[in-house]
């Protein structure tokens, strides 16, 4: 077994970490493919498993994502809303053409770890259960817009530009969403 020396991780200084490519080059540079894979690779799974309800779809959408920016990241000024912009396509890509409907499984809860009465958990579950029922038959925008908004804690102008929305488009779908996910659960309950 020979032994080959593994590439060279760390750079050579500041420099070349923060160098980007020539003027007029379409080449992402390494490192800040590397940095954009450090910095967002868990918000962008986090998404795809949100809207996918799968864990090991929402690890195959987090490697097409990054091999697109890979190819064309050249030009992306905000990869941050580009990444999650792209994998809520790739996303609604994979359950339309599966022509499922999203799992409603619920995702490996803790234990609790409190002291509160177990039918309060209980009722917990069952109302999560529920509400992901609910998000689940949102129409698109407004899906994408609670999963990025309420679950992933993402600020309207982020959402804007992962949806392609203006901040008033964001603000009016997400009250209509809400509202639409508050009556669902009256007439539930």
């Amino acid at each position: 077994m020979s032994s080959q020396p593994l590439p060279k991780m760390e750079p050579d200084s500041t420099e070349e970490l923060t160098r980007e490519p020539r003027a007029g080059s379409k080449v992402l540079s390494s490192w800040r493919f590397r940095l954009a894979v450090l910095q967002h690779d868990r918000v962008v799974y986090r998404f795809a498993a949100a809207l996918l309800r799968d864990r090991r779809e929402a690890e195959d959408v987090v490697q097409e994502v990054f091999l697109h920016y890979w190819q064309l990241g050249a030009t992306v000024e905000q990869p941050r809303a580009w990444l999650l912009r792209v994998a809520r396509n790739a996303c609604l890509d994979r359950l339309r053409k599966s022509g499922r409907l999203v799992s409603h499984e619920l995702a490996d809860l803790p234990e609790p770890s409190d002291d509160r009465d177990p039918a309060w958990h209980y009722e917990q579950r069952e109302l999560s259960t529920e509400l992901q029922k609910c998000v689940d038959t949102l129409p698109e925008p407004q899906r994408s817009l609670i999963v990025l908004f309420d679950v992933q804690g993402a600020d309207g102008a982020t959402c804007a530009r992962v949806l392609g929305l203006s901040v008033t488009q964001v603000k009016v779908y997400l009250h209509r969403a809400r509202r639409k996910l508050r009556q669902q659960l009256e007439r539930s309950s």
